[in-house]
């Protein structure tokens, strides 16, 4: 008889990472998320690093050790990322340094835009438009599941739910939520850009 073995790999989570406020400001939550990257990273049984509902704070903090660490990979070297996302960047970001594949999606839009000649119209376009396609994929889940659910609403239920949902509201969301995430994109790179290392 054969036994096969099938290999269990876990997910590790952080709750929060705690600072205390005279020592904020110093890069020691950043030092300290980096080494704790560096020391899950050596497990093979850890699949990838999640965040357990995560601060404001702590998103921006996330977001710049992680985009500092996808920087140096090849996958998302400058001349790949004007292609596009690709799995090849989730893959390497999750082997090398066990980042989920939505976080190196936005990995990959802030070194992006970082990439971009947002002087250039068509340039900025294409990036703003590649970011909006990923936000529009939440509307058309909810299109889907409101479809479903059309059967079983009333006519004046389903009367506001059209009125609530037009496609110019949607439109001003996206912009809204476009530029929101543009903001907190380019913190992220006006931080890289005074970073010395963890």
């Amino acid at each position: 008889k054969q036994w096969y073995q099938r290999r269990v790999r876990a997910r590790q989570r952080i709750s929060q990472v705690l600072v205390l406020p005279p020592f904020q400001g110093h890069g020691h939550g950043a030092h300290l998320l980096s080494t704790m990257y560096n020391h899950v990273s050596a497990d093979p049984a850890i699949f990838d690093i999640t965040v357990e509902d995560p601060s404001e704070n702590f998103t921006r903090l996330r977001n710049f050790v992680d985009t500092v660490k996808c920087s140096n990979l090849a996958a998302f070297a400058p001349d790949k990322l004007k292609l596009g996302f690709s799995q090849a960047m989730a893959d390497e970001a999750r082997e090398r340094y066990k980042i989920t594949a939505i976080q190196s999606r936005k990995m990959y839009e802030i070194l992006r835009l970082r990439a971009t000649d947002t002087s250039c119209p068509e340039a900025h376009k294409a990036y703003r438009l590649d970011v909006k396609r990923r936000l529009n994929k939440a509307f058309q889940k909810e299109k889907k599941a409101m479809a479903r659910q059309r059967a079983r609403l009333t006519e004046e239920e389903l009367k506001a739910l059209d009125a609530t949902k037009t496609p110019e509201q949607q439109h001003e969301f996206l912009e809204r939520s476009f530029l929101e995430l543009e903001t907190e994109y380019r913190k992220v790179i006006e931080r890289m850009a005074a970073f010395v290392e963890f």
